[in-house]
């Protein structure tokens, strides 16, 4: 009778455990749940989207792309910013803002965010999130915009790169404040 009684168990169990495992692995990660981008439009700034992490009893900031005077008129900047700043918060949040990309739309020149590399802005998963004057180059410039945890170490070549890809998702830029 213990045999069957102890069998009888482990199988009511399963479920449980089953239901447990499956609700781990659910989580978000960390990052996504804490990290929190917002849009600083100091007036004596540049409106920056801004990434903060709270670290240790006090909120870190991280600069991920600021709206440079040389794209943008001043209310163009803030919009932009604001509206970027909250469609990346909302891709982080469901854990599909992993690179930002430049790309062309109709002729005109864009920055997206994408879920992985050799995606454009015109996939149904990018999410384009500004646009730039039609004679920019949108490498060049997203390049110049991002803040400096999200700069290569060399800026793209012009007359050879068409598309850069940044990494807004991986662990070592967000390890730096921690």
């Amino acid at each position: 009778m213990n045999k069957r009684l102890s069998w009888v168990t482990i199988l009511g169990m399963a479920p449980i455990f089953a239901f447990s495992a499956v609700a781990t692995v659910a989580q978000p990660s960390p990052i996504s749940s804490t990290i929190n981008i917002t849009c600083n439009t100091d007036n004596s700034s540049t409106p920056t989207v801004i990434a903060t992490f709270p670290a240790q009893g006090s909120a870190k900031n991280l600069t991920i792309i600021s709206f440079l005077p040389q794209y943008f008129s001043p209310e163009d900047a803030v919009q932009n910013c604001q509206n970027t700043a909250q469609t990346l918060q909302g891709l982080y949040k469901t854990g599909r803002a992993n690179y930002l990309t430049n790309d062309k739309l109709k002729a005109q020149p864009v920055v997206c965010a994408v879920q992985r590399r050799g995606v454009g802005c015109n996939h149904y998963s990018a999410q384009v999130l500004f646009a730039l004057n039609a004679k920019v180059n949108s490498s060049q410039a997203l390049y110049e915009m991002l803040g400096r945890d999200f700069k290569q170490s060399q800026p793209p070549d012009s007359r050879t790169v068409s598309r850069i890809y940044v990494d807004i998702k991986s662990k070592p830029w967000w390890q730096k404040l921690f």
